[in-house]
């Protein structure tokens, strides 16, 4: 695999505008949102935020590129925040999952999940940044809880990933049908909710058969 293989290409450098990439990078997930891959362009991008087409060049070399970039801004949201518990540390991130899934530039990750799971082929380099960093979250919260003695058992850390944010997509998808916005004291129920039946489901489990 060559090294073009890896990475997208990038352009010259950032644009001279001070504040101008981050302006951008939002953009570009405003317009992820709206048109998906297929009506995804550099043009749309540089419209909506306001700056010429060559400002975006002078950064990305391509929509690839600027979108890698805008997930990454992103995935930001998803922080490993360590509680002092295994209980704090799950509640915290569902509640960084559930609101990335509420707000309308996190429902672009959600698309290009689509997009890309519906693509005959690989659409990008943009695409290999949408799940690791939830992974090594998850990861880190079940090897804090070992190490403080919470946990002993084997789960895997995608399983209860799959439960988290398989729970925040429904919870954003069903206001989004219902076209009202998320209330904060909702959503904060909902999540105590699903970290309940995940520790519970954890507590209980029986034991792995040797």
């Amino acid at each position: 695999m060559t090294s073009s293989d890896e990475q997208p290409r990038r352009g010259r450098g950032r644009p001279r505008s001070p504040g101008a990439e981050e302006k951008i990078l939002h953009a570009a997930l405003e317009e992820y949102t709206e048109h998906g891959w297929a009506g995804f362009t550099m043009d749309g991008v540089a419209r909506r935020a306001g700056f010429g087409k060559s400002t975006l060049y002078l950064r990305w070399a391509d929509k690839d590129a600027l979108l890698t970039d805008a997930v990454r801004l992103r995935t930001r949201v998803i922080l490993e925040v360590d509680t002092g518990s295994l209980h704090g540390d799950l509640t915290a991130l569902a509640t960084a999952a559930f609101r990335e899934y509420a707000d309308p530039e996190g429902w672009a990750r959600f698309r290009m999940l689509i997009d890309t799971a519906s693509a005959s082929q690989p659409l990008g380099q943009f695409t290999r940044e949408l799940s690791g960093r939830h992974r090594e979250v998850i990861e880190g919260v079940f090897q804090r809880a070992r190490d403080r003695g919470e946990f002993s058992g084997d789960v895997a850390p995608l399983s209860v990933t799959d439960l988290i944010y398989g729970a925040g997509l429904f919870f954003a998808l069903g206001r989004r049908l219902d076209h009202r916005q998320v209330e904060e004291e909702e959503l904060t129920a909902r999540v105590a909710d699903v970290v309940n039946v995940v520790l519970d489901g954890l507590i209980r489990r029986p034991p792995a058969e040797k």
